[in-house]
């Protein structure tokens, strides 16, 4: 599979974001009253939608030429699962754990879970117990869909993401999808078409049309994206709603952020920063791990003792939380989640070849 180490800096930009995001949160509980971080880091908890927007872009990579074969979509559906449930299960656990111990400290202002519904990570009624968790749950509905799309010829997905694209289109110009049961919020909600998008980027990416772009028309792209793009997003808080506006305007900002990094690396234009490269390959558990870290820091930022009348506090704590969120990323990563994976990934190989050659036989 090619590597394209835009989209893993991009993955390491959008977690990076979502701490930041949630790090506001963490000062306005522990910080005694005193603000340093700025309203504006509400902005990145768009760092999820960029998510989907990478997903569905690595969708293509990883089943090009792959299509009509049982043996490739039974390969694909395993490792997308295998990539989520296990290093999600660890948190879960954890999660769980913290909660039995102390009952009260997790989700405490979002109501009560249904632990057998959030350790399946299927659609329910009650927040999940990784209350972070709500994203995998439209990343493994996507999964599913193209899982069933690899079924037909390749050269159709075009034709079969437009028109998923144009129903859900029409059904939210008519229709509002919290109006419905909890796994339809996830099947209608409009947040497919940030996946949609990346999926047809990435379609145009590997196309002979993308090679006849001029690289100053996909320099000035980028630039439009960065300034004026990102700061109407912010300007007009796009991110306080989820409807189409929103999906709109962000699968086109974030979208053209993603296929022009990807271009340009191919063209050797640009160079990602191998830290947030680093990062983001650890993405998957800082996203997971970071509200736990971040509580255990705001509980002994309270221990040690909240100075309402300095910001110095409130800077040094920032600064220990998002150290310490990367520092156990990096652990969590290379201690768990990445031997799991490697492990899961070989099983892969071996299982589903012997599939595909006794299926031929």
């Amino acid at each position: 599979m090619e590597r394209i180490y835009s989209l893993q800096g991009l993955r390491g930009v959008a977690v990076l974001g979502v701490v930041l995001f949630h790090m506001t949160a963490v000062e306005h509980k522990y910080s005694g009253g005193d603000i340093l971080l700025p309203p504006l880091l509400d902005f990145f908890q768009l760092g999820v939608d960029l998510f989907f927007i990478i997903s569905g872009f690595v969708m293509v990579i990883v089943s090009r030429g792959r299509f009509q074969k049982l043996s490739e979509s039974k390969r694909f559906l395993f490792n997308r699962v295998s990539r989520i449930y296990p290093t999600y299960w660890l948190y879960f656990f954890i999660t769980l754990a913290a909660a039995l111990a102390m009952p009260g400290m997790v989700n405490s202002s979002h109501g009560a879970s249904n632990v057998l519904m959030s350790f399946l990570l299927l659609p329910n009624d009650k927040v999940l117990l990784v209350i972070v968790a709500w994203s995998l749950l439209f990343e493994l509905w996507f999964y599913l869909v193209f899982t069933v799309l690899m079924g037909f010829r390749e050269r159709w997905l075009p034709l079969f993401l437009s028109a998923w694209a144009l129903i859900l289109v029409a059904f939210n110009s008519v229709e509002n999808w919290q109006d419905y049961n909890s796994a339809l919020k996830i099947m209608l909600h409009p947040y497919a078409l940030e996946f949609i998008a990346g999926v047809a980027l990435a379609l145009l990416f590997y196309s002979p049309h993308s090679a006849r772009i001029p690289t100053t028309a996909v320099g000035a792209a980028l630039a439009v994206a960065l300034l004026p793009g990102i700061g109407l997003i912010g300007y007009y808080r796009l991110f306080d709603d989820q409807g189409m506006l929103r999906m709109f305007a962000v699968s086109l900002v974030f979208g053209t952020l993603v296929f022009s990094l990807a271009l340009l690396e191919r063209r050797r234009h640009v160079r990602m920063p191998a830290f947030l490269v680093a990062v983001g390959d650890m993405s998957y558990t800082v996203y997971l791990s970071h509200l736990l870290v971040l509580g255990v820091i705001g509980r002994v930022w309270l221990l040690i003792g909240v100075r309402p009348d300095s910001l110095l506090d409130n800077a040094l704590f920032a600064s220990v939380m998002m150290v310490a969120v990367l520092c156990y990323g990096w652990v969590g990563y290379r201690c768990f989640e990445k031997p799991v994976l490697d492990r899961s990934n070989d099983f892969s190989r071996r299982r589903f070849r012997l599939d595909g050659i006794s299926g031929r036989a």
